[in-house]
């Protein structure tokens, strides 16, 4: 006895159904909260359960509906280098964002560089200049002492005082100097950092 085959609709029909059924079976899962948990063991083994246990945790999991659909991965939690490095590549790319922003292109970068050195060095010129003066007034102080001494008169305490005073900004003069020409060196190796990143992120 033939069984005659089943109309072409009719089998449309069911295929549309099971499909249907698997995905409302695991919407009423999740509604209903009722799930199970797959990991993995001590032993390299994969279990399903209705819990994870704490010491499994550590090494991530998956949350499936009763119907088999995996609903979520849960991964194994970044160990302290892995956080070091995602933390140190978040910086990376907001320094990044800031630097394309900032800049549009590598002889932009010199030319802020240049702009910037500009500024110091003038402070600097100032700078030299004013302690260049001061070394002849100290030269000047110092030479009508040692005249007065060499005719065996005492040299005056103002004297004394205005050489002591032209020493001293002689020395703070000196120290303002330093710190500028450590800037400079700072800015440089801000902006060769700067365009060496700059052109590296331009050739991706």
């Amino acid at each position: 006895m033939k069984v005659a085959p089943l109309p072409t609709v009719l089998l449309l029909s069911v295929a549309l159904v099971i499909p249907w059924t698997s995905v409302q079976a695991q919407k009423r899962d999740e509604i209903t909260g009722k799930v199970l948990y797959r990991y993995t063991d001590e032993k390299g083994i994969q279990v399903l359960d209705d819990q994870v246990p704490p010491r499994f945790v550590a090494k991530g999991y998956e949350i499936l509906s009763l119907s088999g659909q995996v609903l979520k991965v849960v991964p194994p939690p970044p160990t302290g280098e892995e956080l070091a490095e995602q933390r140190r590549r978040a910086a990376q790319r907001e320094q990044d964002h800031r630097l394309l922003k900032r800049f549009n292109s590598v002889a932009d970068i010199e030319s802020a560089r240049a702009r910037k050195l500009a500024t110091v060095e003038q402070d600097m010129a100032i700078m030299r200049s004013n302690i260049s003066s001061l070394g002849r007034q100290i030269e000047q102080e110092e030479s009508v002492a040692a005249r007065t001494q060499r005719a065996g008169r005492e040299v005056a305490p103002e004297l004394l005082q205005r050489i002591a005073d032209l020493r001293e900004e002689v020395a703070v003069l000196n120290e303002r100097l330093g710190r500028r020409e450590a800037e400079a060196v700072a800015i440089n190796e801000e902006y060769d950092r700067a365009a060496a990143r700059y052109a590296e992120i331009a050739g991706k």
